[in-house]
């Protein structure tokens, strides 16, 4: 009897895990009209606020793995593409520093070896040009919007990350700057 209600609370809890594609069948379903040119008012507007908000909190709770997987399967950038200025705005408040900070403890949870093949995959991505074409898509956004991003991403590495951590992520960050350097023409990084 005990061994049946720990299967049916597990299956139960499994089932309400936010995943990847449960939050890109979610944006599939809002089907938001692009007003990224033409923003709309009144109670349209607060709806989208409102789903916009339920989106924000589910990527918040995704882990390091759904995080990736969600990085990885872009429903997201047509998704954001849609989104009026100031609902872009929202959306990043909501989402970088959650994001950031959980992605800092992750991978201060990750073993090191786990840690360094993190690191060596991220430097691979680099150097194949992958990571230049997602910043490229990134410089697209708004500077503003790119800036917060970039200045919440170092936040989180000198405030969350172990010593341990920051050590492993050097090389990587080295040459995050240096991609950060030729998109924008300058440093990476807090002003």
């Amino acid at each position: 009897m005990v061994w049946a209600v720990v299967s049916g609370v597990r299956s139960y809890a499994s089932s309400k895990k936010i995943t990847a594609e449960l939050i890109d069948r979610e944006i599939r379903e809002l089907k938001f009209e692009d007003w990224s040119e033409n923003p709309q008012a009144g109670a349209a507007a607060k709806e989208r606020e409102e789903e916009l908000r339920r989106i924000a909190d589910m990527v918040n709770q995704l882990d390091f793995a759904e995080r990736e997987k969600n990085r990885d399967n872009r429903s997201g950038e047509n998704f954001f593409s849609k989104l009026s200025t100031k609902e872009k705005n929202l959306f990043i408040d909501l989402t970088i520093v959650e994001s950031m900070s959980r992605f800092m403890e992750a991978l201060d949870q990750m073993p090191e070896e786990q840690r360094k093949s993190f690191v060596e995959k991220g430097l691979k991505e680099i150097q194949n040009g992958r990571t230049e074409e997602e910043m490229a898509r990134a410089k697209e956004m708004d500077e503003t919007l790119l800036k917060k991003i970039s200045a919440e991403g170092m936040r989180a590495y000198f405030d969350k990350a172990s010593a341990d951590t920051k050590l492993d992520l050097a090389p990587l960050m080295e040459k995050m700057n240096e991609v950060m350097q030729g998109l924008r023409g300058n440093e990476f990084g807090p002003r």
